[in-house]
């Protein structure tokens, strides 16, 4: 009986946290506001692709959010999400790589292309 009672405790350790993991926001970081346009559904999938290594391709309507946001606000993210030991997938340069790679493929997608130049 006993023993049920800690797999029981130990299950809801377990699980509790991981349960709030998808709340993660921009709008939690050092500055509350600078990620506040971000919506819930593109920040917390960010979250899961940036740390957790899941799938997750923003579309233009999330990278313009995270665009808008800056990209300090951005590594505030990050490096607060790496100093609160929340679980990642990887090493902490497996995260900043995919941090960068998000960053970088959302600058992309949203950068105007330039009309190639008139031959003479």
């Amino acid at each position: 009986m006993a023993t049920l009672k800690n797999l029981s405790a130990l299950m809801i350790l377990l699980v509790v946290p991981v349960a709030f993991l998808p709340k993660a926001t921009f709008a939690k970081v050092g500055n509350p506001d600078c990620g506040k346009g971000i919506r819930s559904d593109c920040g917390s999938g960010l979250f899961q692709f940036i740390f957790l290594a899941d799938t997750f391709t923003p579309t233009n309507e999330c990278c313009h959010e995270l665009l808008k946001a800056g990209k300090n606000c951005h590594n505030q993210f990050v490096e607060l999400s790496i100093s609160s030991h929340k679980p990642i997938k990887g090493t902490k340069s497996d995260v900043y790589r995919r941090s960068n790679e998000t960053w970088n493929n959302c600058v992309a997608a949203l950068s105007p292309v330039s009309p190639p130049k008139p031959a003479h």
